[in-house]
């Protein structure tokens, strides 16, 4: 939404993908495991301009495929990042860990089915039924994985907190949800943010 309305929405494809990748350093990233990545138009049409960048991705090895619903598609994928990243990040936790605890367990529901509840607001269709289930499977599926978010905080970098669980605090503010937990989450992570050089 931000991008479109810079350059214009018929200038932008969306999409997602499952690729797994660890920052090094500046200029240094390991490619840490193959995953789908999946392309729409936000219109959701089959375009001969997403079937052409979906061919060419294919080509060099990334596996590509293209869909009709790229705002399920991209809501389904932030779901599971609403339930893992920030948790991740605060509780210095590998993604696996989350469900190893029963606390953390707790606090990965409610975040998930706060933004449920937006995501029916919104009339979004996700790409599978059980939220809960399919974020704690990801979870064990990604057992040793450093999130995005955890990295952001052990280099003392910037997170993507706002277009996470501030997404889903955006929304229910603009529909009248409430997100308490979601806000929490939002709030402990911006200010571990601004807080990195007096951390102890």
């Amino acid at each position: 939404e931000t991008i479109s309305g810079i350059v214009g929405k018929e200038k932008v494809v969306g999409g997602t993908t499952s690729q797994g990748a660890t920052v090094l350093g500046l200029g240094h990233v390991t490619h840490a495991g193959r995953g789908e990545t999946t392309i729409g138009e936000l219109d959701g049409s089959l375009s001969p301009r997403v079937k052409g960048i979906s061919n060419i991705f294919n080509s060099v090895g990334i596996e590509t495929k293209i869909t009709d619903d790229v705002e399920g598609l991209v809501w389904s994928k932030l779901l599971i990042n609403v339930g893992i990243n920030a948790l991740t990040a605060v509780l210095r936790l590998k993604n696996g860990e989350l469900v190893e605890y029963s606390w953390a367990r707790e606090l990965l529901r409610m975040a998930v089915e706060e933004a449920v509840l937006v995501v029916k607001a919104r009339g979004i269709r996700l790409t599978y039924e059980d939220p809960i289930k399919r974020v704690e499977d990801v979870c064990r599926a990604t057992a040793t994985n450093v999130s995005s978010m955890l990295q952001d905080v052990l280099r003392a970098k910037k997170t993507e907190i706002d277009y996470i669980n501030g997404a889903i605090v955006s929304e229910g503010q603009r529909l009248g949800i409430s997100v308490p937990e979601n806000k929490t989450l939002t709030g402990i992570v911006k200010t571990v943010e601004m807080s990195y050089e007096k951390r102890l």
